[in-house]
């Protein structure tokens, strides 16, 4: 078969986009119709890109980067690194193994587990702030926040800095003008500031001298002394490439899966008192979250010629990652369109899989885990304001973009 062969005869298949208004509330009955009817779909949208929908296609997809190369990456191309790969997600093969090993010990449980008492301190302070208005707009004042402030403090960055962050993570990742090219020039615009801003920060450490190793240093001295494959420093793109992804990283998962999770509770109040009864199901309660709001749709380009449940497709193609879809697939998980807290096994791929699984998965459950815990503790009756509506937004990551809350 070829792309005619595959969702034609539906428009919402073959003319998928971003930037539908009908896909900005609930893209999910759509995948759904996918998964059943046509798992390997083409979209003829942004010059033309396949979806696969099913988990074992998502799944080979993340594991196989020999055929599915992380570069270039987002479907459309959002300006950021678009004339180069972005250090390390749009990276492959060996480089990407010796990027990742640099990596790798700024993100273990024994150097993350400290950052909870931080996690715990910034949730309790927004938290006492919503408590004394009695209501919030949850994303501008928790859900964007928390994850902004986690970064500045692994970064060893002044918390005051958190309004720039703000303003210029929101333009990165939602689409800050309804004209697709003013919104590319935008967010070129904006990487280019919050670049400069690393390079500053930068420029400063070098100032103060040599940078400290081992355990005594932070994850900007981290990079400053390490070195690619033992061959080489680390250039400052490559530093400032590391830094750039490890914001936006901890921002995706976090801010989309914690805010579709609180509406969730929020409109659900037998799930929402499940967890205030018993708070021990919490932990499994974010794997069930994260399965079911799996936020993240990844890009990739095949490197040859290949042939997916008999579907053909062509080198160069390039390929969207329905991570929401996949966890959804009834060949893989049991009941898939029931929530249940208490679900096990769980193997969700919100995080992904394979070479390119998310580093910083202990820290984003971590987050999810204390700042749900610590919201239903505090606010055991929140509820959706009323006269209000709950906006979303679809792009390369799923998420809420503005939900009043009343908070009692």
């Amino acid at each position: 078969m070829t792309y005619v062969d595959v969702g034609a005869d539906d428009p919402e298949i073959s003319q998928f986009h971003y930037g539908c208004p009908e896909y900005q509330e609930d893209a999910n009955p759509v995948f759904d119709r996918m998964r059943e009817k046509c798992p390997v779909a083409h979209s003829e949208q942004y010059g033309g890109f396949w979806m696969l929908s099913k988990y074992d296609d998502v799944l080979r997809a993340y594991q196989d980067t020999e055929l599915f190369s992380s570069y270039p990456n987002p479907i459309p191309p959002n300006g950021i690194g678009s004339e180069r790969p972005v250090i390390p997600v749009e990276t492959d093969g060996p480089d990407h193994a010796k990027y990742r090993k640099i990596l790798q010990p700024l993100f273990t449980v024994a150097r993350l587990r400290p950052l909870e008492e931080k996690i715990l301190q910034h949730t309790n302070e927004l938290i006492d702030k919503i408590a004394e208005r009695g209501e919030c707009e949850f994303v501008a004042e928790f859900a964007h926040v928390l994850p902004t402030r986690i970064f500045l403090d692994m970064m060893g960055w002044p918390i005051a800095d958190a309004p720039k962050f703000l303003e210029w993570t929101e333009k990165l990742m939602r689409e800050p003008s309804p004209d697709p090219e003013e919104s590319l020039r935008i967010k070129e615009e904006t990487g280019y500031e919050l670049v400069g801003y690393f390079a500053e920060e930068l420029d400063r450490r070098e100032e103060l001298g040599p940078p400290k190793s081992g355990d005594d240093a932070d994850f900007i001295d981290w990079l400053r002394s390490a070195s690619f494959g033992g061959e080489r420093p680390l250039t400052q793109f490559e530093i400032l490439d590391f830094i750039f992804i490890v914001l936006l990283a901890g921002l995706d998962t976090v801010q989309g899966v914690l805010g579709l999770s609180i509406e969730f509770l929020a409109k659900n109040p037998g799930y929402r008192r499940e967890l205030i009864e018993h708070p021990e199901r919490i932990e499994t309660a974010v794997e069930e979250l994260l399965r079911w709001f799996a936020p993240v749709l990844p890009g990739r380009r095949l490197t040859r010629d290949v042939e997916i449940r008999g579907v053909q497709m062509k080198k160069d193609d390039r390929v969207l990652l329905l991570m929401g879809s996949s966890c959804r697939d009834a060949d893989e998980f049991e009941n898939p369109m029931s929530i249940d807290f208490q679900r096990s096994p769980n193997r969700h791929i919100a995080f992904g899989a394979g070479p390119h699984r998310c580093l910083g998965a202990f820290l984003a459950r971590a987050e999810l885990r204390i700042a749900i815990q610590q919201w239903l503790e505090r606010f055991p009756e929140f509820g959706i304001k009323p006269g209000t509506s709950v906006v979303h937004h679809l792009s390369a990551v799923r998420g809420v973009t503005e939900m009043h809350l009343e908070c009692r």
